[in-house]
């Protein structure tokens, strides 16, 4: 750090330096060339009548001193803002990050049991970088990880959510499976071709969703003759009531 204190006092001091040698030069020139005396008392003088100055001096016009100066303090001042230039990116890059950090955060305390697509899109953020925040909220402990399949799911890091909420939680996610399970709860006993009819969906995409819920022990099938008739598990009940609950 001390390498960027001494560079801002170099950006700093040359240039009140340049100053003091432009000031310099001019006394230099005043005592050579010029007689300073007061103003005229005359009443006649009108000071309104001065005219300026007879030309302006173009950089190239000016003494060989002050354009070496001048040159040289462009060159230090461009070199300290190289210097400085990474550290300042890098501050900027760190705000961003930790407001996109922020962001993902609270998308996940807002919604448990969100998957990384869920959070690519309600954000708007691109899948490698929500990846990356995911991890390092990971590693901090501030998220846990839910085994969903193929489709981690993310809860915040505390004991609000249960086991049996951190289940549940992806297929309340899911429109159709929260609709089968909102409907087996009602009205246990419901067979595949009732649930797809009641939805109007295909017997293939109900028969997908009970597998995978009954895998994952959110239901129990109770074989009837050609048909199984389906209960929700009651370890979930309870939970899934007052998840409901909640969102109302």
């Amino acid at each position: 750090m001390n390498k960027w204190i001494l560079t801002i006092l170099i950006s700093l001091l040359v240039p009140l330096l340049a100053c003091g040698a432009v000031y310099v030069e001019s006394q230099y020139n005043t005592a050579e060339g010029y007689i300073v005396v007061p103003a005229s008392e005359d009443p006649s003088y009108d000071p309104a009548s001065y005219k300026g100055a007879d030309s302006t001096l173009t950089f190239w016009d000016l003494p060989l001193k002050l354009k070496m100066i001048h040159i040289f303090n462009i060159f230090l001042v461009t070199i300290g803002l190289a210097k400085l230039s990474p550290l300042i990116l890098s501050k900027f890059s760190l705000i961003f990050a930790n407001k996109n950090r922020n962001n993902v955060f609270e998308y996940i305390v807002s919604n448990p049991g969100c998957s990384v697509a869920d959070i690519s899109h309600g954000l708007e953020l691109n899948r490698g970088t929500a990846k990356y925040h995911l991890k390092k909220l990971h590693n901090e402990h501030k998220i846990t990880v839910y085994d969903h399949g193929s489709s981690p799911r993310f809860f915040q890091n505390n004991s609000v959510c249960s086991e049996q909420a951190q289940i549940l939680a992806p297929f309340l996610q899911d429109a159709n499976q929260k609709q089968i399970l909102l409907m087996i709860r009602d009205k246990p006993g419901m067979t595949n071709n009732e649930i797809s009819q009641t939805l109007c969906i295909t017997n293939s995409t109900v028969s997908y969703h009970l597998k995978k819920m009954t895998t994952n022990e959110l239901l129990q099938a109770e074989k009837d003759g050609r048909f199984k008739r389906y209960s929700l598990n009651p370890r979930m009940e309870s939970e899934l009531d007052k998840i409901m609950h909640a969102d109302i």
